[in-house]
Protein backbone atom coordinates (compact mmCIF):
# COMPACT_ATOMS: atom_id res chain seq x y z
CA UNK A 1 0.00 0.00 0.00
CA UNK A 2 1.24 3.63 -1.05
CA UNK A 3 0.34 6.66 1.30
CA UNK A 4 -1.02 9.61 -0.56
CA UNK A 5 -0.86 12.91 0.68
CA UNK A 6 -3.47 15.87 -1.20
CA UNK A 7 -3.54 19.09 -0.54
CA UNK A 8 -6.73 20.63 0.28
CA UNK A 9 -7.96 23.98 -0.95
CA UNK A 10 -6.80 25.74 2.60
CA UNK A 11 -3.63 25.57 3.69
CA UNK A 12 -4.92 24.18 7.22
CA UNK A 13 -6.86 20.69 6.40
CA UNK A 14 -4.77 17.87 4.31
CA UNK A 15 -6.23 15.28 3.28
CA UNK A 16 -4.97 11.60 2.87
CA UNK A 17 -6.02 8.71 1.48
CA UNK A 18 -4.46 4.71 1.92
CA UNK A 19 -4.53 3.32 -1.87
CA UNK A 20 -3.45 0.05 -3.32
CA UNK A 21 -1.50 -0.04 -6.49
CA UNK A 22 -4.28 -2.17 -8.12
CA UNK A 23 -7.58 -0.40 -7.90
CA UNK A 24 -9.34 -1.02 -11.06
CA UNK A 25 -12.57 -0.70 -12.95
CA UNK A 26 -13.74 -3.61 -13.06
CA UNK A 27 -16.12 -3.84 -16.26
CA UNK A 28 -15.54 -7.74 -15.93
CA UNK A 29 -17.25 -8.35 -12.63
CA UNK A 30 -20.25 -6.00 -14.23
CA UNK A 31 -20.68 -7.93 -17.23
CA UNK A 32 -21.04 -11.73 -15.39
CA UNK A 33 -23.52 -9.85 -13.08
CA UNK A 34 -25.61 -7.68 -15.96
CA UNK A 35 -25.59 -10.75 -18.58
CA UNK A 36 -27.23 -12.83 -15.40
CA UNK A 37 -29.95 -10.53 -14.87
CA UNK A 38 -30.65 -10.84 -18.76
CA UNK A 39 -29.97 -7.25 -19.86
CA UNK A 40 -28.81 -6.27 -23.45
CA UNK A 41 -25.05 -5.14 -24.57
CA UNK A 42 -26.06 -1.79 -25.22
CA UNK A 43 -26.98 -1.04 -21.30
CA UNK A 44 -23.78 -3.22 -20.17
CA UNK A 45 -22.10 -0.38 -21.94
CA UNK A 46 -23.52 2.07 -20.02
CA UNK A 47 -22.57 0.52 -16.64
CA UNK A 48 -19.92 1.59 -14.66
CA UNK A 49 -18.17 -0.69 -11.65
CA UNK A 50 -15.80 0.89 -8.58
CA UNK A 51 -13.95 -1.83 -7.09
CA UNK A 52 -12.89 -0.85 -3.23
CA UNK A 53 -10.31 -3.36 -1.64
CA UNK A 54 -9.94 -5.12 2.11
CA UNK A 55 -6.79 -6.59 3.57
CA UNK A 56 -7.17 -10.18 4.39
CA UNK A 57 -10.34 -11.12 7.37
CA UNK A 58 -10.79 -7.08 7.24
CA UNK A 59 -14.56 -6.15 7.21
CA UNK A 60 -14.63 -2.48 8.50
CA UNK A 61 -11.54 -0.70 6.50
CA UNK A 62 -11.09 0.09 2.85
CA UNK A 63 -9.77 2.30 0.34
CA UNK A 64 -12.46 5.14 -0.08
CA UNK A 65 -10.81 6.99 -2.95
CA UNK A 66 -12.49 5.55 -5.41
CA UNK A 67 -15.96 6.47 -3.79
CA UNK A 68 -14.80 9.70 -2.76
CA UNK A 69 -13.69 11.00 -6.35
CA UNK A 70 -17.33 9.95 -7.64
CA UNK A 71 -19.31 10.52 -4.73
CA UNK A 72 -20.74 13.56 -6.94
CA UNK A 73 -22.21 11.56 -9.51
CA UNK A 74 -23.48 8.87 -6.64
CA UNK A 75 -25.44 10.74 -4.93
CA UNK A 76 -27.62 11.04 -8.56
CA UNK A 77 -28.08 7.68 -9.11
CA UNK A 78 -30.68 4.96 -8.34
CA UNK A 79 -30.23 1.28 -8.21
CA UNK A 80 -26.51 0.72 -7.05
CA UNK A 81 -25.36 -2.32 -6.47
CA UNK A 82 -22.91 -3.34 -3.80
CA UNK A 83 -21.69 -6.53 -3.90
CA UNK A 84 -18.87 -8.36 -1.67
CA UNK A 85 -16.33 -10.79 -2.57
CA UNK A 86 -13.39 -12.49 -0.42
CA UNK A 87 -10.43 -14.66 -1.49
CA UNK A 88 -10.55 -18.29 -1.23
CA UNK A 89 -8.71 -18.78 2.01
CA UNK A 90 -10.82 -19.70 4.93
CA UNK A 91 -14.00 -21.95 5.02
CA UNK A 92 -16.95 -21.28 2.52
CA UNK A 93 -19.46 -20.48 5.35
CA UNK A 94 -17.07 -18.32 6.60
CA UNK A 95 -16.30 -16.12 3.27
CA UNK A 96 -20.13 -16.16 2.78
CA UNK A 97 -20.26 -14.20 5.88
CA UNK A 98 -17.38 -12.06 5.15
CA UNK A 99 -18.33 -11.22 1.59
CA UNK A 100 -21.71 -9.99 3.02
CA UNK A 101 -19.76 -7.52 6.28
CA UNK A 102 -17.56 -5.94 3.32
CA UNK A 103 -20.75 -5.21 1.34
CA UNK A 104 -22.65 -3.24 4.69
CA UNK A 105 -19.75 -1.30 5.49
CA UNK A 106 -19.27 -0.35 1.81
CA UNK A 107 -23.28 0.85 1.60
CA UNK A 108 -23.10 2.31 5.07
CA UNK A 109 -19.74 4.59 3.57
CA UNK A 110 -22.01 5.23 0.60
CA UNK A 111 -25.02 6.43 2.84
CA UNK A 112 -22.70 8.74 5.10
CA UNK A 113 -21.27 10.56 1.51
CA UNK A 114 -25.27 11.41 0.87
CA UNK A 115 -26.27 8.27 -1.33
CA UNK A 116 -29.53 7.71 -0.43
CA UNK A 117 -30.38 4.59 1.14
CA UNK A 118 -33.53 4.05 -1.24
CA UNK A 119 -31.05 4.00 -4.16
CA UNK A 120 -29.14 1.08 -3.11
CA UNK A 121 -31.35 -1.81 -4.66
CA UNK A 122 -28.51 -4.36 -3.51
CA UNK A 123 -26.46 -4.93 -0.84
CA UNK A 124 -25.18 -8.37 -0.71
CA UNK A 125 -21.97 -10.80 -0.42
CA UNK A 126 -21.18 -13.26 -2.86
CA UNK A 127 -18.81 -15.00 -1.29
CA UNK A 128 -15.24 -16.01 -2.25
CA UNK A 129 -13.84 -16.38 -5.74
CA UNK A 130 -11.87 -19.09 -6.97
CA UNK A 131 -8.14 -18.91 -7.44
CA UNK A 132 -6.69 -18.36 -10.50
CA UNK A 133 -3.89 -21.12 -10.20
CA UNK A 134 -3.76 -24.28 -8.01
CA UNK A 135 -2.07 -23.73 -4.57
CA UNK A 136 -2.65 -19.97 -5.20
CA UNK A 137 -2.24 -17.75 -1.73
CA UNK A 138 -4.92 -15.26 -1.89
CA UNK A 139 -5.50 -12.44 -3.62
CA UNK A 140 -5.87 -9.04 -3.25
CA UNK A 141 -8.15 -8.19 -6.02
CA UNK A 142 -10.83 -10.71 -4.77
CA UNK A 143 -10.64 -9.06 -1.38
CA UNK A 144 -13.00 -6.16 -3.03
CA UNK A 145 -16.65 -4.79 -3.01
CA UNK A 146 -18.04 -3.83 -6.27
CA UNK A 147 -20.32 -0.91 -6.91
CA UNK A 148 -22.11 -1.15 -9.83
CA UNK A 149 -24.33 1.53 -11.19
CA UNK A 150 -25.84 2.81 -14.32
CA UNK A 151 -23.76 5.83 -15.71
CA UNK A 152 -26.16 7.35 -17.98
CA UNK A 153 -29.47 7.45 -18.63
CA UNK A 154 -30.09 4.14 -21.05
CA UNK A 155 -30.67 5.03 -25.24
CA UNK A 156 -35.01 4.65 -25.94
CA UNK A 157 -34.84 0.79 -27.01
CA UNK A 158 -32.75 -0.34 -24.09
CA UNK A 159 -34.87 -2.69 -21.61
CA UNK A 160 -34.03 -1.97 -17.96
CA UNK A 161 -35.84 -4.22 -15.52
CA UNK A 162 -37.04 -3.40 -12.09
CA UNK A 163 -34.39 -3.59 -9.80
CA UNK A 164 -35.45 -5.91 -6.96
CA UNK A 165 -36.44 -5.54 -3.55
CA UNK A 166 -34.01 -2.92 -1.77
CA UNK A 167 -31.99 -3.96 1.15
CA UNK A 168 -29.83 -2.66 3.85
CA UNK A 169 -27.67 -3.13 6.36
CA UNK A 170 -28.66 -4.19 9.54
CA UNK A 171 -29.52 -1.34 12.46
CA UNK A 172 -27.19 -1.63 14.98
CA UNK A 173 -28.47 -3.36 18.48
CA UNK A 174 -30.22 -0.95 21.28
CA UNK A 175 -27.22 -1.23 23.46
CA UNK A 176 -24.72 0.23 21.57
CA UNK A 177 -25.15 3.69 22.76
CA UNK A 178 -23.43 5.98 24.33
CA UNK A 179 -23.99 6.33 28.17
CA UNK A 180 -24.95 9.65 29.31
CA UNK A 181 -24.03 11.17 32.62
CA UNK A 182 -27.15 12.54 33.80
CA UNK A 183 -25.73 13.80 37.17
CA UNK A 184 -23.17 16.05 35.77
CA UNK A 185 -23.98 15.93 31.85
CA UNK A 186 -20.97 16.41 30.54
CA UNK A 187 -19.96 16.67 27.09
CA UNK A 188 -19.92 13.73 25.11
CA UNK A 189 -16.88 13.04 23.23
CA UNK A 190 -17.65 11.21 20.02
CA UNK A 191 -14.83 9.13 20.14
CA UNK A 192 -13.73 7.87 16.58
CA UNK A 193 -16.08 10.50 14.68
CA UNK A 194 -13.37 12.39 12.56
CA UNK A 195 -13.59 14.08 9.09
CA UNK A 196 -11.37 14.08 5.69
CA UNK A 197 -9.19 17.18 5.68
CA UNK A 198 -11.32 20.20 4.01
CA UNK A 199 -14.10 18.51 3.74
CA UNK A 200 -17.36 18.16 5.84
CA UNK A 201 -17.63 14.34 5.17
CA UNK A 202 -16.86 11.94 7.66
CA UNK A 203 -14.10 9.23 7.38
CA UNK A 204 -15.47 5.90 6.29
CA UNK A 205 -14.07 4.51 10.34
CA UNK A 206 -16.48 7.20 11.64
CA UNK A 207 -19.80 5.01 10.08
CA UNK A 208 -20.25 3.38 13.12
CA UNK A 209 -19.67 6.24 15.96
CA UNK A 210 -22.95 7.32 13.92
CA UNK A 211 -24.76 4.49 14.16
CA UNK A 212 -23.50 4.61 17.64
CA UNK A 213 -25.17 7.89 18.42
CA UNK A 214 -28.43 7.56 16.55
CA UNK A 215 -28.96 4.83 19.03
CA UNK A 216 -28.66 7.06 22.22
CA UNK A 217 -30.85 9.56 20.34
CA UNK A 218 -33.11 6.71 20.09
CA UNK A 219 -32.28 5.32 23.99
CA UNK A 220 -32.83 8.97 25.67
CA UNK A 221 -35.52 10.46 24.07
CA UNK A 222 -35.98 13.69 26.74
CA UNK A 223 -32.30 14.39 25.19
CA UNK A 224 -31.56 17.71 23.26
CA UNK A 225 -28.03 18.09 22.81
CA UNK A 226 -25.88 21.07 20.95
CA UNK A 227 -23.45 19.56 18.15
CA UNK A 228 -20.66 21.37 18.13
CA UNK A 229 -17.82 21.15 15.07
CA UNK A 230 -14.20 21.36 15.27
CA UNK A 231 -11.51 21.77 12.67
CA UNK A 232 -7.69 21.82 13.18
CA UNK A 233 -5.05 23.91 12.62
CA UNK A 234 -5.80 27.02 11.26
CA UNK A 235 -5.15 29.67 14.38
CA UNK A 236 -5.07 33.00 12.55
CA UNK A 237 -8.53 32.93 11.45
CA UNK A 238 -12.23 31.52 13.22
CA UNK A 239 -12.63 28.79 10.63
CA UNK A 240 -11.79 26.90 7.84
CA UNK A 241 -12.33 26.27 4.56
CA UNK A 242 -14.70 23.50 3.68
CA UNK A 243 -13.56 22.65 -0.15
CA UNK A 244 -17.02 21.06 -0.84
CA UNK A 245 -19.10 23.85 0.06
CA UNK A 246 -16.31 26.95 -0.91
CA UNK A 247 -17.07 28.29 2.38
CA UNK A 248 -15.51 29.36 5.48
CA UNK A 249 -17.35 27.51 7.59
CA UNK A 250 -16.12 23.85 7.67
CA UNK A 251 -16.65 23.23 11.58
CA UNK A 252 -20.25 24.22 11.15
CA UNK A 253 -20.95 22.29 7.80
CA UNK A 254 -19.40 19.35 9.96
CA UNK A 255 -21.65 19.87 12.55
CA UNK A 256 -24.65 20.38 10.16
CA UNK A 257 -23.69 17.42 8.93
CA UNK A 258 -24.71 15.18 11.92
CA UNK A 259 -27.22 17.38 12.67
CA UNK A 260 -28.82 16.14 8.74
CA UNK A 261 -27.63 12.32 9.62
CA UNK A 262 -29.97 12.35 12.63
CA UNK A 263 -32.78 14.25 11.12
CA UNK A 264 -33.18 11.94 8.30
CA UNK A 265 -33.03 9.08 10.76
CA UNK A 266 -35.83 10.57 12.39
CA UNK A 267 -34.54 12.37 15.15
CA UNK A 268 -37.12 15.17 15.47
CA UNK A 269 -34.99 18.81 14.80
CA UNK A 270 -36.42 20.13 18.13
CA UNK A 271 -34.43 17.88 20.28
CA UNK A 272 -30.92 19.85 18.20
CA UNK A 273 -28.76 22.64 17.44
CA UNK A 274 -25.77 23.12 15.79
CA UNK A 275 -22.51 25.56 16.06
CA UNK A 276 -19.44 25.64 14.39
CA UNK A 277 -16.44 26.23 16.79
CA UNK A 278 -13.57 26.47 14.56
CA UNK A 279 -10.58 25.77 16.24
CA UNK A 280 -11.44 27.54 19.45
CA UNK A 281 -10.95 24.18 21.74
CA UNK A 282 -8.57 21.63 19.86
CA UNK A 283 -8.39 18.57 21.93
CA UNK A 284 -4.33 18.11 20.82
CA UNK A 285 -2.54 21.36 21.18
CA UNK A 286 0.26 21.65 19.50
CA UNK A 287 -0.50 19.74 17.03
CA UNK A 288 2.36 18.18 15.65
CA UNK A 289 1.03 14.86 13.90
CA UNK A 290 -1.24 14.27 11.14
CA UNK A 291 -2.86 12.08 14.31
CA UNK A 292 -2.97 15.29 16.47
CA UNK A 293 -4.73 17.47 13.46
CA UNK A 294 -7.52 14.01 12.97
CA UNK A 295 -7.94 13.80 16.51
CA UNK A 296 -8.86 17.85 16.24
CA UNK A 297 -11.29 17.08 12.87
CA UNK A 298 -14.09 16.21 15.20
CA UNK A 299 -17.52 16.74 16.34
CA UNK A 300 -18.63 16.96 20.51
CA UNK A 301 -21.97 16.96 21.45
CA UNK A 302 -23.09 19.45 24.64
CA UNK A 303 -26.53 18.34 26.65
CA UNK A 304 -28.24 21.35 26.65
CA UNK A 305 -31.49 19.29 28.18
CA UNK A 306 -32.07 15.99 29.95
Amino acid sequence: MTKVWCSALHKSEMRYHWTMRHTEFNKTAAFIFLAMMGLSVLSIAQTDTLSVFFNHDEDVLFDAKPIDDRSGDLIQIKGIMVIGHTDHLGSEAYNEALSSRRAESVARYLMSQGVSKRNLSIVRGDGEIAPTRPNSPGQVMHRRVDVVFQASSPGPNTPIPPPPLPTAPAPPKAEDAFEIDTVSKANVVLDGLSFIGGRHFPTQRSIPVLEKLLETMKKYPQLEIEIQGHICCEYEAFDGLDSDAGTMNLSENRAKYVYKYLVQEGISETRMTFVGKGSSDPKVFPERTEDDRQTNRRVELKITKF
